[in-house]
């Protein structure tokens, strides 16, 4: 009986042995709130700075109340390439606006949708009668909901050619799990894009964990109509001032969030005044995400964000280097 007994000692002996790396294994797991990203500086300036300014006996520490981060959508956390999101569903629409009425290409932008001309878009200015006309002339009419049905249609049929997945599934892992580290330690993050906030926020809180209320974007005057069956919004012609591009991300964060982001993130220059000023803070952070990873998703505007990150002090991420994956497999 007693070899028995030894020989059952031993044997669970043996089995919790065996168990203890994988313990370890998911201890280090649950240490690491960052695991989609590869060890280095950048992601070491990412914790760091969060635990110093959640520590309250750091002379850098930051409020709750005070813990605002903002991040711009296209290039920042979901796919724009080859088309900006949005921007395919626009032409999609005035693809089928032409097929309804023929006489439109006689007019641009559809003139250049109907012959394919899309280098005719390189040469429009991102403002009110440039690129963001065509999303003021596409949906005029739209009732909000005819427009979140028809967006939400899109994700439901498109697929991108290159990754094989819908739209709203082609978002950065590494950045949606930062997005989670940071809510952890109680930041409110807002989306501060230049596409239509009735289209981010179709996404926002599946895709990236960010409540419909804190998304800031280009905006479509709406107006409000009493009809026999209820109220609805009508989208109409007109755009919002300012644009939510350039100086008006800036504006637009002052006006809607009322406070100064401790944390900004974007990734071309339209986020440069955005960045800057979260400077305006006394401790804040800001990144750029850079696109140099030709295999895992494209690259472009790299040199001059590399240029931009080290005039202005910003963090670089390198999308080749930094993440770990580029989305959830």
């Amino acid at each position: 009986m007693k070899i028995i007994r030894l020989l059952t000692f031993a044997t669970l002996a043996l089995i919790m042995l065996g168990c203890v790396p994988s313990a370890q294994q998911h201890e280090k797991a649950a240490k690491d709130p960052l695991d989609l990203w590869n060890e280095g500086p950048v992601k070491t300036s990412i914790l760091n700075f969060i635990k110093t300014v959640t520590d309250e006996t750091n002379p850098a520490f930051i409020p709750v109340p005070d813990r605002v981060a903002v991040t711009d959508m296209d290039g920042t956390f979901l796919l724009e390439k080859p088309f900006p999101v949005n921007m395919d569903i626009i032409i999609r629409m005035m693809i089928e606006q032409i097929a309804a009425n023929p006489a439109l290409p006689q007019k641009q932008p559809y003139k250049a949708i109907n012959e394919n001309d899309w280098a005719y878009f390189d040469t429009l200015g991102y403002n009110e009668d440039g690129i963001y006309s065509l999303l003021r002339s596409a949906t005029a009419g739209y009732t909000e909901d005819q427009y979140r049905e028809y967006i939400l249609n899109y994700y439901n049929t498109v697929r991108d050619k290159r990754f094989n997945r819908p739209y709203n599934q082609l978002v950065f892992a590494p950045m949606v799990q930062l997005f989670r580290y940071l809510q952890a330690n109680q930041f409110e993050i807002y989306i501060v894009s230049g596409s239509d906030p009735q289209f981010t926020r179709t996404l926002c809180e599946e895709s990236a964990g960010i409540p419909v209320q804190n998304v800031t974007g280009t905006t479509i005057l709406t107006k409000w109509v009493e009809t026999d069956t209820g109220s609805v919004f009508v989208r109409v012609n007109e755009i919002v001032q300012p644009i939510n591009d350039e100086g008006g991300k800036a504006v637009n964060i002052l006006y809607e969030v009322g406070k100064v982001p401790v944390i900004a993130m974007g990734n071309s220059p339209g986020d440069y005044p955005m960045l800057q000023f979260s400077k305006n803070s006394p401790n804040s952070l800001q990144m750029i995400i850079n696109h140099d990873d030709a295999e895992r998703e494209y690259v472009y505007d790299k040199d001059t964000m590399t240029t931009l990150c080290q005039n202005n002090g910003w963090l670089e991420v390198s999308m080749k280097n930094d993440f770990k994956v580029v989305f959830n497999q």
